[in-house]
Formats: structure tokens, C-alpha cells, sequence
């Protein structure tokens, strides 16, 4: 028999033997049959309600009152978990090394979110409802919603109605002018809505997998907005989305022929020389690239960073994906299968990517509106987040690998190895004072893991906990459910040491970063003009990129 060698660092896993596993076998048959047995007894005995499988915490797939109440329900719920149980236990028995357990296991359980009787109609009381209420009209617009979005969603079921978002209008709405456009990014800067603004001006560096205006999502949630009105100078970056022309651009572009020219034509519009920046997600751990980059650059210099929902640090993802099985599947699968598609096309398609990161979460961001939409024929909700979220960026091979490799396992730049453009980015070189904040509910980046960045840099490195996730604690303007945390300590290297002495704050985290901000970005001038004789402005913001427009005639 072979055994597949363990991974390097982790623990190995003995492959069980035939008569182990024929044991194993055997007791998850035994298992299944008792429950079957029991669950078929409760329900001829009119008791819907007796003991049996629980769901686990937190799923709401079985929280309609029906699956307690009526015998039919409760035994398809009790078969489907039972049946559930039964498929892992008898995997788990199986002879395999960890490398295949680790897949198999991972396959079998989007197996058996994919069968769970409430995708599919007799096994859904609220579709079955809505149909009898509606005398099948919902099965009809559930049909059209199906088709429609097989047609047009990639066979996915649609998580939004984005129609009533139009950019420019409802959303990236702030105004302001592109004043200037390379092959990689426009440049947009914003009107000034204060009489007086602050000399030092501020550039937004967004994640390059993503659409900018997450920034300037809404004019009463706009981060943009908020330091326009409080007397900033603002200029944004909109990357132009990739296409196959463009596979080998990768984080070196972004900073070397992105972040850099911009700072330039900022430099030559306003005459400061010195420039603040804020960045957000992937767009934070570019601003840090470039502050270290610049270090041996004269002009203009960088002022106070800004860093919102950003890892820098990715020591904990590193230890994750080496000793955790979905950090394996990670590692092992995940990543080289971006890499042979991305390296096929030219890039990553966006699409695909919110495809494959919808089915690692399939309960909640699949079969939830398969539910909703095609079996109870309802529409998707207008939520401007996930019209955000809904409008993706294409990713290139290099900055992929950038990011998945190099940064979520290798963690090359808090190590000090990466090198961009003959210039090697260590972390202590970023002497600059840092205002950090985190929300504290956000599944994408963990606040934990953001704060590691308050070790890794030298400078004051002032962090803030907020509430919400990953978007909405960005976007918290002022408002009563709003919250932050902070401390006036020396941050301890131990997130959790920190959170126990900090102190809640019932408020924006957006007012003690624009006091924050006010001592460090200059004193007040005349706002300087958009754009400039060598960098005129052009067309008003948000820009021909963000509509997936990628021509370039410059």
C-alpha cells in the first residue's frame, strides 16, 4: 500500500490498514442504520420533535418551523444529516494519505452542501409555501430568474439586483476629473468642497482586485467624500481591469508605473512635496511597497500612510495554510490551479474568482439564493456592497502569484524579500507614523492578523478595532450603531492582551482619523486647481477604467 508523504512541518497521518478501515466502515453503516431506525420512529410517532441529529451552530438552511412540526420534514432533515454524517465518517475510514483525505474531504463536503434537500423544491416548506400562496406564479419567476441567470450569471444564482446602481450616479459619485491615464491606472482628483484645504495632499491606493470606489461607494458612505469635506486634497487611483495583453503586469507595475507616476503629477498639480497616503486591503500592502520603495527617491516624499482592513504581516495565513486543511487545500490545490488558468488565459477573470470564492462559503453565497431566487422566485437584494462586489477586476498571473504565493504563504515582505525593480522593500525602512484600523467582524482579514502590523513597522503605529465586516466598518460613516476601539498604550504584541485594555468608543473610527490626519497634513491653503498645463483635466470621475473600458491611446 502507498502512503502519500505528509507535508514538510506537518504532523504525519497514519494510513489506516484494511482492518481498520473495514472497522471504520462498518461502525459509520451501524451509525447510519440506528439513526435511520430511530428518526423513522419518532416520526410514525406523531413526535416530529424527538432527539435525533442536530444541525450544527449557526445553520440557518433548517430554521423554517417546519422542520420541527411536520413529520415529513423532519425526517428528510434527519436523513440528510444522518446521510451527511455517514459520507465523512466512511471517508475518514478510508486508506488514504493526508494529501488525498485532505481533498477528498474538502469535494465530499461541497457534495454534500449541493444535496441538501432545501436546493431543491419538495424539500423546501418556504418555496413550497410561497407556491401555494402564489398559485405558482413564484415557480414561474423562479424559472425565468434560473434561466436568466444561467444565461447571463454563469449558471450562479444572482446575490444582487445591481441595476439601480449606476457609477457616477449612485455609486463612485464624488466629483472630480481624471488628470492623467497610462496603460496600468487613471488618476482622479477630486473637487474641493472647503474654501480652505491642507497643503500635504492625499492619495488612495485601492487593492488591485478589486473596483476603487469601495472608497467612494455612496455620498453618505464615501471615505473620499468624508476627507474632501474635511478640507483634503484627494486624488484616487482607478486600474485599468486586465486583459490577456496585460499577463505580465504584476505588483511592480502597480507601484513602479501606478503608484510613482502619481505621485509625480500630484507633486506637479499641487506643488507639495510631500504626500500622504491611505490604503485599503491589497492597496494598504502597496502603499507600504511604495514607502519602502522611495526611500532612496529625493521627491516628492511620502508623508503619514493610512492602512484600512490590511495585512502586512501574513505570518498567521503562512502558519494556517501549512497546518489547517483548508490551508492545505489552499496550498496544494487552490493555488497551482489559479496558476495553470491564469497562465493559460493571461489572467485570472474576475467572474471566476467570485465564483470559486462564492463556493467556499456555498451555503451562504449559492444555495442561499437558490432557495431565494429560483425556488421561491423572489430578486436578489439592491444592496450597493454587493454591487461592489458584484463588479470584479481580472487579475494577472504575476500579481496573483504575487499575492497567493508570495504574500499568503511565503510572507515575503515582512521577511524583507521582496525585490521590485532592483530595489530590495524591508518593512523598517517605513519610518512614516501609521494610522491602522480593522473591523472586528471581517471574515476576510481577521483584525488579528491586521494587527501584527503595529510589530512590523518602527514608526508610531497608532491601531484602531472597529465594528462591522469587511466593507461595511470601512464605510461607517457617524451613526448610533457605529463603534471603535482603541488604547493609549504601547501596543502588546498580543491582539488579544491589546483588545482586554482597550477602550469602546461609540463612534465613526472616520472622526479620530481626521483629527489624526489634521496635525499631519500641513497647514491651510487656497485648494489648488484641478489638474494642471502639463496634466489637464480630462473627463469627470469616475473615469473611463472602472466601465471596463481598457483601450489606451496615450
Amino acid at each position: 500500500m502507498t502512503q502519500t508523504s505528509p507535508e514538510p512541518g506537518a504532523r504525519a497521518h497514519r494510513v489506516p490498514g484494511s482492518r481498520t478501515t473495514a472497522l471504520g466502515l462498518v461502525r459509520a453503516h451501524r451509525r447510519l442504520a440506528t439513526g435511520l431506525v430511530r428518526a423513522t420512529a419518532g416520526t410514525l410517532r406523531r413526535d416530529p420533535g424527538a432527539a435525533g441529529v442536530e444541525p450544527a451552530a449557526g445553520d440557518k438552511r433548517f430554521d423554517d418551523p417546519a422542520w420541527d412540526t411536520n413529520p415529513y420534514f423532519h425526517l428528510l432533515r434527519q436523513t440528510y444529516l444522518l446521510g451527511s454524517r455517514f459520507v465523512l465518517e466512511s471517508l475518514d475510514a478510508l486508506p488514504l494519505g493526508e494529501h488525498d483525505r485532505i481533498a477528498a474531504r474538502f469535494l465530499a463536503e461541497l457534495g454534500i452542501d449541493a444535496a441538501a434537500p432545501t436546493n431543491f423544491l419538495p424539500g423546501n416548506p418556504a418555496a413550497l409555501r410561497a407556491a401555494r400562496q402564489t398559485r405558482g406564479r413564484s415557480l414561474l419567476q423562479g424559472t425565468a430568474n434560473s434561466l436568466s441567470d444561467l444565461a447571463t450569471n454563469r449558471g450562479l444564482p444572482a446575490a444582487v439586483d445591481a441595476a439601480p446602481f449606476v457609477k457616477g450616479r449612485d455609486v463612485a459619485a464624488t466629483p472630480g476629473k481624471v488628470v492623467f491615464r497610462n496603460e496600468i491606472m487613471e488618476l482622479i482628483q477630486y473637487e474641493p468642497r472647503t474654501a480652505t484645504v491642507h497643503a500635504v495632499p492625499m492619495l488612495v491606493s485601492p487593492p488591485w482586485v478589486n473596483k476603487y470606489y469601495v472608497l467612494d461607494l455612496a455620498p453618505r458612505r464615501s471615505v473620499v467624500g468624508w476627507l474632501v469635506e474635511h478640507g483634503h486634497t484627494v486624488f484616487a487611483i482607478s486600474y485599468r481591469n486586465p486583459e490577456a495583453a496585460s499577463r505580465d503586469v504584476g505588483p511592480d507595475h502597480y507601484v513602479r508605473d501606478g503608484l510613482v507616476p502619481a505621485l509625480g503629477v500630484i507633486a506637479d498639480i499641487t506643488g507639495a512635496e510631500q504626500v500622504n497616503l491611505a490604503g485599503a486591503c491589497l492597496g494598504g500592502l502597496l502603499a507600504l511597497m511604495l514607502a519602502a520603495w522611495v526611500t532612496e527617491d529625493e521627491r516628492p516624499r511620502i508623508g503619514y500612510i493610512t492602512l484600512i482592513n490590511t495585512i502586512a504581516d501574513f505570518a498567521d495565513s503562512a502558519d494556517f495554510a501549512d497546518n489547517s486543511v483548508s490551508g492545505k487545500v489552499l496550498r496544494r490545490f487552490v493555488v497551482p490551479a489559479i496558476a495553470r488558468a491564469a497562465d493559460r488565459r493571461g489572467y485570472v477573470d474576475g467572474r471566476d474568482m467570485d465564483a470559486f470564492f462564492r463556493f467556499l462559503r456555498a451555503n451562504d453565497l449559492v444555495w442561499r439564493y437558490v432557495g431565494t431566487n429560483w425556488l421561491r422566485g423572489e430578486k436578489p437584494p439592491a444592496f450597493d456592497i454587493l454591487a461592489w462586489n458584484n463588479d470584479p477586476m481580472n487579475v494577472t498571473p504575476r500579481a496573483q502569484d504575487f499575492f497567493m504565493r508570495q504574500s499568503l504563504l511565503d510572507n515575503d515582505f515582512a521577511g524583507g524579500r521582496v525585490e521590485l525593480a532592483d530595489r530590495r522593500l524591508r518593512p523598517e525602512r517605513v519610518e512614516q507614523d501609521v494610522f491602522v484600523t480593522s473591523a472586528r467582524d471581517d471574515h476576510i482579514i481577521p483584525w488579528e492578523f491586521a494587527y501584527r502590523t503595529t510589530s512590523l513597522l518602527p514608526g508610531d503605529v497608532r491601531f484602531h478595532l472597529v465594528s462591522g465586516g469587511h466593507i461595511a466598518g470601512a464605510i461607517a460613516p457617524p451613526s448610533r450603531k457605529a463603534r471603535y476601539w482603541t488604547s493609549d498604550q504601547p501596543p502588546p504584541p498580543d491582539p488579544a492582551t491589546w483588545l482586554a485594555g482597550a477602550t469602546e468608543h461609540k463612534d465613526t473610527w472616520w472622526h479620530p482619523w481626521v483629527e489624526w490626519l489634521r496635525d499631519r497634513s500641513g497647514p491651510q491653503r487656497t485648494p489648488p486647481p484641478i489638474g494642471s498645463a502639463r496634466y489637464p483635466a480630462a473627463e469627470p470621475a469616475p473615469g473611463a477604467y472602472i466601465h471596463n473600458r481598457a483601450e489606451f491611446h496615450g
